[in-house]
């Protein structure tokens, strides 16, 4: 009885503080033999963080507002990703303005997991971009509130280049790191696993329908350069382990009127389409919609539909609007492929 006694008192130790963990984030929980819930020992798994980023420190020449400007697209590029929550930026300027902090010029990692704590982050991001001769750098620096652990990265650029293209690159870096050092931003009793690959891990072993993927685009007033949508969602179903067979829009077209597309066992379908919304010290502001279907070849039944909105901002009007169709498709494509292992694993179940 005493030993029990010490070692729940131990599992409870490594417990993260109270109130930042969400409840469905977390599979650490069991039931007891005697009806009561006791802390599971093994690593609980967090399929998303929640990650606040703090005005940027610029000194870069010819635009004075490029520290704020970071905040917005890192914000709105980073948000595509399920497996991080963003903080709102006024949730935290309200937040600081009651301690009488401020944003902007914050480079100091004990002050952002001061601020980390009081926003309910778990990771906090800030930097500053300078130049160099005509080259421009960007550093982010990536901190762990609960651990204090320190990671960075640098994207270059040159002034007088595209600044979407450095940002590209940070979004990049930024995303990439907040995976592979989420075991040492995280406390070492957790596990991080975004959801598309538990989804793959869900899928592994199993008999995957190939499938096509056939979704319009358009933004209006301007023409569409290549698919987001579309290219979002076939990137997340070969990430989960599906075939996708490559089908033109004359295949769409021939496949609603006769149900043919052979070799193809479920295709997806939609329409996107963006537009701007506003414009607001220099950068834009775009709104997207998405409506996608699942439909057996075969037997043409609907699996699954799914519709959402989302909205971004990015320096160009084109690039927001992407970035919001893409935000909107890996939502969606989430869903679908959660449909999909469902409909697997009830086939499975009658089958045996």
């Amino acid at each position: 009885m005493k030993t029990t006694r010490i070692l729940t008192i131990l599992a409870i130790s490594l417990l993260p503080p109270a109130g930042v963990l969400n409840a469905g984030d977390v599979n650490s929980v069991t039931p007891s033999e005697n009806g009561q819930e006791k802390i599971a020992a093994e690593v609980k798994t967090v399929n998303s963080v929640t990650v606040a980023i703090i005005d940027f420190e610029s000194q870069a020449p010819g635009n004075p507002d490029l520290g704020r400007q970071l905040v917005d697209i890192l914000t709105a590029r980073l948000s595509v990703y399920d497996q991080f929550q963003l903080v709102e930026r006024k949730k935290l300027e309200d937040l600081l303005k009651e301690h009488q902090l401020s944003l902007a010029g914050m480079v100091d990692s004990n002050q952002a997991v001061k601020v980390g704590k009081m926003a309910g982050a778990r990771i906090m991001v800030f930097g500053r971009a300078f130049a160099v001769d005509r080259d421009l750098y960007i550093v982010a620096k990536i901190v762990g509130v609960e651990t204090s652990q320190v990671k960075g990265v640098i994207a270059k650029g040159k002034l007088e280049s595209n600044l979407s293209d450095v940002i590209d690159q940070l979004v990049d870096k930024l995303a990439g790191g907040l995976e592979e050092w989420a075991p040492q931003l995280l406390p070492k009793s957790e596990k991080f696993q975004n959801r598309l690959d538990a989804l793959a891990k869900r899928l592994e072993g199993r008999d995957l329908p190939t499938v096509a993927v056939m979704i319009g685009e358009v933004h209006v007033n301007r023409p569409v350069a290549d698919p987001a949508a579309q290219t979002e969602i076939k990137k997340a179903l070969k990430q989960t382990g599906f075939t996708v067979i490559e089908a033109r829009k004359e295949t769409l077209q021939e496949w609603a009127k006769d149900f043919s597309l052979a070799g193809v066992d479920v295709i997806i379908t939609g329409e996107g389409f963006s537009e701007f919304g506003t414009r607001v010290g220099g950068l834009v502001s775009c709104a997207a919609r998405l409506e996608v279907q699942a439909t057996e070849r075969e037997s043409h039944k609907i699996i699954t539909s799914e519709r959402t909105t989302r909205r971004a901002v990015d320096l160009s009007e084109t690039i927001a609007a992407k970035t919001a169709l893409q935000a909107a498709a890996r939502e969606l494509a989430i869903k679908l492929i959660e449909k999909l292992a469902q409909e697997l694993e009830n086939r499975e179940e009658f089958e045996e």
